[in-house]
């Protein structure tokens, strides 16, 4: 079961590392990112797993496409706030980890409701999908520390780009 639980979690973090990639190219904040998006995917997990026979009823796999159009808007209010201010304060480097934390954090709540569904509710699987998170994003920030990423990063419409493309990705559950 541990197992299980490990192979689900870093499935539905795979988007963290690329809002981790993208979101550390664009500031150079790096810490609340990361902790912003893992305790907002933190506190969604805990939310679903302790309230799965309620939410079971309105969550399914097509609303993480709800995560995608976060994801769009994001990038779109960044790439376009990109011409105005290249720097973004650190209140709203928070709120914006907070808002893609719940972008990407839709889908680990699914998982988390999956396996709370399934009768594994423990405080350890919330726990266990956020650090997930966490790790990825992590690696997102240090890809984005290489030689290669810092060349892309001089590109200014690159990192909100990179959110539009993965939103449409997570949009494409909607169609399929």
């Amino acid at each position: 079961m541990t197992a299980f639980l490990i192979l689900t979690s870093l499935t539905v973090s795979i988007d963290s590392f690329v809002c981790g990639f993208s979101l550390s190219m664009s500031n150079g904040k790096k810490l609340p990112v990361i902790l912003g998006i893992a305790l907002t995917v933190f506190l969604m997990c805990l939310i679903t797993n302790y309230s799965a026979g309620f939410f079971s009823a309105f969550l399914n796999e097509k609303s993480t496409s709800l995560g995608g159009i976060l994801l769009i808007m994001i990038g779109v209010v960044n790439l376009l706030k990109k011409d105005k201010d290249t720097t973004i304060k650190n209140n709203k480097v928070l709120a914006q980890s907070v808002v893609i934390g719940f972008a990407v954090g839709l889908d680990g709540a699914l998982a988390n409701l999956s396996l709370a569904i399934m009768g594994i509710n423990m405080f350890y699987v919330p726990m266990t999908i956020a650090i997930t998170h966490a790790l990825m994003i992590s690696l997102g920030v240090l890809l984005s520390r290489t030689n290669i990423a810092k060349r892309f990063g001089k590109i200014r419409f690159l990192p909100p780009l990179i959110l539009i493309v993965l939103g449409l990705y997570k949009i494409t559950g909607l169609l399929f």
